[in-house]
């Protein structure tokens, strides 16, 4: 998977650090709005698990390239 703009696939380590701040985000948000009562709140779990994906990805991708 690549970054989503090539600055992003230049700095992987401050996109990776983004990405996980607002997978954080969308967890904590949806934890507020499913304790209101709000079940449209799971869809921002189903958000934050495709962000940490994406950033896991990203790591790893940089990874493996300084292994080499």
């Amino acid at each position: 998977m690549y970054a989503a703009t090539s600055w992003g696939y230049r700095h992987p380590y401050i996109c990776t650090g983004a990405r996980i701040a607002a997978g954080t985000w969308n967890l904590v948000l949806g934890s507020l709005l499913l304790t209101h009562g709000y079940r449209w709140g799971v869809a921002l779990f189903a958000t934050a698990a495709l962000i940490f994906w994406a950033a896991y990805i990203l790591a790893r991708g940089k990874s493996e390239s300084r292994a080499q």
